[in-house]
C-alpha cells in the first residue's frame, strides 16, 4: 500500500533552525554594513591623517635640521670673515715693509697699524732670515705673556720656507682673554719673499659668533680644530661638550649622540674657510623635536576627533538604515510564525517605507486569505465528518447470518477523516459466512470513494460466487478499467467459512496473509486434490501462531491477474486475525516499525480466547507504541472465532473438496 505523507518529527526543528538561520544572516548583514560605514568613514580618514602626520614629521624635522644646519654654517662664515678680514689687513700692512724701509718708518707704521687695529694685540715684522725687525704690543703688554715664542718659530719657519701663512690654535691668557696667532709671508711683486708679519689676534669676536649662536633656546656653539679639540666654547652653563666628537666626524649630515652630560643631542659642524677649524652647534634632542612632537600630537588627535565624529556619523547612518532591516526582520519571523496580525510601523517616505507598505499590505492579504481558508477548512472539516461518519455507517455492525457458528468482532480507526480500509460480511447462496477485509491505495476521499465501491461490489459478487479466488478474479475484472484510471489499487482479502465441513477457503490480493492463532496443540491436516491423503506437519509449541501462505497481486494491478483459494480446517476455540498493514507498519516517533514480530510476542504473552479482548488488547498496544506520533495508515482489525460446537472429534481428519482451478491445504507454520 501507499504511505501517508507524514509529517516529519523534525519539522518544528527545522523551523527553528530557519528562523535561527534567519536571525544570522540578518545579523550577518548588520555586521557587514557597519564594518563598511566603518571602513568607508574612518580608514579614508585614518590613511590621510597618518600620510599628513608622517609629511609634517618628516618636514619639521627637515627643517629643524635645516636649521641647525644654516646656524652652524653661518656662524662657520661669520668667524671666516672675521680671520679674512684680519689676514687682509696684515697683508695691506705688509706693502710698508720693503728691505731698503728705515726701522723707525716701520715702527711707525706698525703703531699706526695696531691703534686702527683694536683686535691686533701686537705685531712683529721678521726678515727673510727669520731675525725680528720690529716688534709693538699694543698698551704696551708684556709680550712674553701674549706669545707662544716656540709655536711662532714653528709657524714662522713654515712661512718663510713655504710661502704659507699660518693660524695658531686659540690660548687663553691668566686674564681670560683669548689670543690666537697669525704668521703670513711677505712678498715683493714678482713674489719673492722677503720676510713675515707675526701677528697676535684678539679672539674675542669668535667667542662672540659662537655665544651669538647659543642665545637659541637649548642650543650649544664651539669651535674645534682638526685633532677633535675644542678650543672655544659658549661657556653655557651646564652644558659640557662630548669627550670625543667621532659622531660628528663620522658623516656629513646632522647626527644624533650624547653630549659631555649625558643629554641626547643632535649636532652638525661647519668648516671654517682656509683654516683646519670647524664649528660645532648641538641641540637637546627633546627641544629641537618639541614642537614636532607637539604638532604630531596636535595634528593626531584632529585626526582622531574627526575620526571618531565620521564614525559615529556612520553607525548613526548604519543604525538608521538597520532599523527598518530589523523591523523587516522580525515582521518576516512573526509572519512565519503565522502571526499575521503583525504591522510594521511606517517611518518617512523612503524606499524602506516603501518596503514596509508592501509588507504590511502583503501580511493583510495573507490574513484575508487565511480568514478564508479557515473558513473553507472549516467547511471541508464539516463535510469530512459527515463523510467519516457515513463511511463508518458503511462498515457493518453485526453479521448477516442467522446462526451463531462464527464469532466476529472488528474495528477500524481511519489515519484522518476518512480512510482506505473497510470490512464486510455477506451469506452465500449456499449459505456459507464470509468476511472480506479491505485496503485501497492512497488516503483521503478519493480512497473513501474506491473503497465505498469496492465494499458494495464485494457484496454484489457474493450473491453470484462461491469460491473467494471467483470473487476477486471477478472484481479485478470489473476494477482494473476504474483503479488504472487513476493509478490506485484495492488489497483484499476474502475468507469463506464452511459450517457443515468446518473448514474455511481463503483467498488473498495484497493483503497480509490471515494469522491463525490455534487454541490447542494437536496434529491438524488438510487436503487437497494435489495432496490428499497426505499429512500435514505437526503443530509444535513454538507454533501457536501462524501466518497462512497465501497471496496475489492486489485487484487492479494487472488484467487477467490469477487468485488461488487455499482451504484450512478450523478447530473449535481457534481464531483468525484478519489484518490491515496499518498494524505491523505503524511507526513511533524514532520511526522505527511495530512489526510482525512484536505482533506475534503480543498475541503469545495475551492467550485470550476472546476475540473483543484479542482485537482490544492488539489495538491498545498499537496505539501506545506511536505515541505522540501521527498515525500514518488506516488500521483495521478483524478476529474470527468459529463455534463448532456438538462436532465429531474424528471429523478433525475431514477433508475439504476443491476444484482442480484451486489449491487446497491443511496449512501450519
Amino acid at each position: 500500500m501507499n504511505w501517508p505523507s507524514a509529517r516529519s518529527p523534525s519539522s518544528s526543528s527545522s523551523e527553528s533552525n530557519t528562523d535561527d538561520t534567519l536571525i544570522g544572516q540578518c545579523s550577518s548583514i548588520s555586521g557587514r554594513l557597519r564594518i563598511s560605514f566603518l571602513v568607508s568613514s574612518t580608514l579614508p580618514l585614518l590613511l590621510v591623517g597618518i600620510l599628513l602626520i608622517t609629511l609634517n614629521y618628516q618636514n619639521q624635522q627637515r627643517y629643524v635640521y635645516a636649521s641647525q644646519e644654516d646656524l652652524a654654517e653661518q656662524t662657520a662664515q661669520s668667524i671666516s670673515a672675521f680671520m679674512l678680514g684680519v689676514e687682509t689687513q696684515l697683508l695691506g700692512f705688509g706693502q710698508n715693509f720693503r728691505p731698503q724701509t728705515p726701522i723707525l718708518q716701520l715702527e711707525a707704521a706698525a703703531d699706526n697699524f695696531i691703534v686702527s687695529n683694536p683686535n691686533i694685540q701686537a705685531l712683529t715684522v721678521f726678515d727673510n732670515g727669520g731675525a725680528q725687525i720690529v716688534q709693538v704690543v699694543a698698551g704696551n703688554r708684556n709680550l712674553d705673556r701674549l706669545s707662544n715664542q716656540q709655536d711662532i718659530s714653528i709657524s714662522l719657519a713654515a712661512a718663510l720656507q713655504n710661502g704659507i701663512g699660518q693660524r695658531g690654535n686659540v690660548r687663553q691668557l691668566t686674564d681670560g682673554q683669548l689670543l690666537l696667532t697669525i704668521i703670513l709671508p711677505v712678498r715683493l711683486e714678482n713674489g719673492t719673499i722677503i720676510g713675515a708679519i707675526s701677528a697676535d689676534i684678539n679672539a674675542a669676536q669668535i667667542a662672540q659668533e659662537l655665544r651669538a649662536a647659543s642665545d637659541y633656546p637649548n642650543v650649544a656653539a664651539y669651535l674645534v680644530d682638526v685633532g677633535q679639540e675644542v678650543l672655544i666654547d659658549a661657556e653655557i652653563r651646564g652644558w659640557r661638550p662630548p669627550e670625543r666628537l667621532d659622531a660628528v666626524f663620522q658623516t656629513e649630515d646632522i647626527t644624533t649622540y650624547q653630549n659631555g652630560d649625558g643629554n641626547e643631542v643632535i649636532g652638525v659642524r661647519a668648516r671654517v674657510q682656509a683654516n683646519g677649524w670647524w664649528v660645532v652647534v648641538e641641540q637637546l634632542n627633546s627641544a629641537a623635536f618639541g614642537n614636532v612632537y607637539r604638532s604630531v600630537i596636535l595634528l593626531g588627535g584632529l585626526v582622531a576627533l574627526v575620526g571618531l565624529l565620521a564614525l559615529a556619523w556612520g553607525l548613526y547612518q548604519a543604525q538608521q538604515l538597520l532599523r527598518p532591516l530589523r523591523q523587516l526582520r522580525v515582521g518576516a519571523l512573526e509572519l512565519g510564525r503565522g502571526s499575521l496580525e503583525h504591522r510594521i510601523e511606517i517611518r518617512g517616505d523612503d524606499e524602506m517605507a516603501q518596503v514596509a507598505h508592501t509588507f504590511n499590505q502583503m501580511a493583510a492579504r495573507l490574513q484575508s486569505s487565511l480568514s478564508a481558508i479557515e473558513d473553507q477548512n472549516e467547511r471541508l472539516r464539516e463535510g469530512l465528518l459527515l463523510a467519516r461518519d457515513i463511511q463508518m455507517g458503511l462498515l457493518p455492525d453485526q453479521t448477516p447470518w442467522s446462526h451463531r457458528s462464527l464469532t466476529v468482532y472488528a474495528r477500524s480507526i481511519p489515519a484522518f477523516e476518512v480512510g482506505g480500509d473497510f470490512y464486510t460480511y455477506a451469506t452465500l447462496p449456499s449459505g456459507q459466512s464470509a468476511i472480506a477485509v479491505g485496503d485501497i491505495s492512497g488516503k483521503g476521499v478519493g480512497a473513501a470513494l474506491i473503497m465505498a465501491l469496492t465494499s458494495s461490489m464485494v457484496e454484489s459478487q457474493a450473491r453470484h460466487n462461491e469460491r473467494p479466488a471467483e470473487m476477486l478474479a471477478s472484481l479485478n475484472r470489473l476494477l482494473w478499467p476504474r483503479l488504472r484510471a487513476n493509478r490506485m489499487n484495492a488489497a483484499l482479502l476474502i475468507v469463506v467459512f464452511d459450517h457443515a465441513t468446518d473448514t474455511m477457503t481463503v483467498s488473498n490480493a495484497g493483503m497480509i496473509a490471515p494469522l491463525l492463532i490455534c487454541a490447542r496443540r494437536q496434529d491438524r491436516k488438510s487436503s487437497s486434490p494435489a495432496l490428499d491423503g497426505e499429512a500435514s506437519a505437526a503443530r509444535t509449541d513454538q507454533e501457536r501462531c501462524s501466518f497462512l501462505e497465501v497471496g496475489g497481486l492486489p485487484v487492479g494491478s494487472l488484467p487477467g491477474a490469477v487468485y488461488n483459494d487455499v482451504n484450512v480446517v478450523f478447530e473449535p476455540g481457534d481464531i483468525l486475525l484478519l489484518l490491515s498493514d496499518g498494524v505491523v507498519e505503524a511507526h513511533n516517533a524514532d520511526g522505527e516499525l511495530f512489526g510482525f514480530e512484536r505482533l506475534e510476542q503480543l498475541i503469545a504473552n495475551h492467550p485470550e480466547v476472546d476475540v473483543h479482548l484479542l482485537v482490544d488488547v492488539i489495538l491498545k498496544h498499537v496505539q501506545d507504541f506511536i505515541g505522540p506520533a501521527e498515525q500514518h495508515d488506516d488500521i483495521t482489525i478483524v478476529a474470527v472465532r468459529p463455534d463448532f460446537a456438538g462436532r465429531d472429534p474424528e471429523h478433525d481428519m475431514h477433508y475439504a473438496s476443491a476444484s482442480p482451478q484451486q489449491e487446497s491445504t491443511n496449512f501450519a507454520r
